[in-house]
């Protein structure tokens, strides 16, 4: 759960996943992305109180370097499966036995949103993804940057390995690349609300550089790195 100034939310976010993580004998890993608020000092107070919550801390980076750090602690851990779900109560914990279930069927399992309640800006960021994914990948997925996703542990590390440093949207590059090598992808719609508490980051001026930049990182590893993976993948380096 990757978390930056989400210090009106955080407690009763984590409250909620913590109850579940609890019940099932999971862990939850936090990473507080350079937090300006009080985001840090409250996970810390969650974490002397709840065993199963771990906080790592980073300089803020963006989102996508925190879920990057997130997925490889989950890792160095020994998680088998690795679950990714973002801090600002957007999501429900009462979809992930949807795709827990799916797991028997599939390494990799996401979500997609029934039915977004976020900003045109967001909106827009998303639709641009699912097109680049379509469009240079050749795979059609339909919610391929979702953050509400489980995946094989064996799989994701092997996939990390040829991610490409600081991209903004790793899970785009993840979803494109796990379907491009042929594995086994599940979608599952899951319930997506509005932000509990506070506002998005992105801006318009913002959302249109981020926009540029996801492409021009996406068109990048296409020609290059997607096929040296894609190569490797073949030869045989795949969990």
């Amino acid at each position: 759960m990757p978390a930056y100034n989400e210090a009106a939310a955080i407690e009763s976010v984590c409250g909620e996943w913590l109850a579940l993580a609890e019940a099932r004998g999971f862990i939850l890993i936090a990473i507080d992305d350079g937090s300006r608020d009080a985001t840090g000092a409250l996970l810390d107070q969650l974490a002397r109180q709840h065993p199963a919550l771990r906080v790592r801390r980073q300089p803020n980076q963006g989102h996508g370097a925190a879920v990057l750090c997130g997925y490889r602690q989950a890792i160095e851990a020994g998680a088998p499966w690795i679950f990714q779900v973002d801090s600002d109560g957007q999501f429900t914990p009462a979809d992930f036995d949807a795709l827990w279930a799916e797991r028997l069927r599939a390494p990799c399992v996401l979500g997609y949103r029934r039915q977004r309640d976020d900003p045109w800006l967001r909106k827009a960021l998303s639709g641009v993804n699912r097109a680049l994914t379509g469009l240079l990948f050749g795979v059609r997925l339909r919610d391929p940057n979702v953050p509400y996703r489980l995946v094989d542990a064996r799989l994701l590390a092997a996939l990390l390995a040829h991610l490409p440093p600081r991209v903004f949207a790793p899970n785009v590059f993840l979803a494109a690349m796990a379907a491009g090598a042929g594995v086994a992808i599940r979608e599952v719609p899951v319930t997506h609300k509005a932000r509990r508490c506070g506002a998005g980051s992105i801006g318009a001026r913002r959302a249109m550089a981020l926009s540029f930049r996801c492409f021009a990182e996406t068109l990048a590893f296409r020609l290059s790195g997607y096929r040296r993976f894609l190569r490797a993948w073949r030869g045989g380096e795949r969990p």
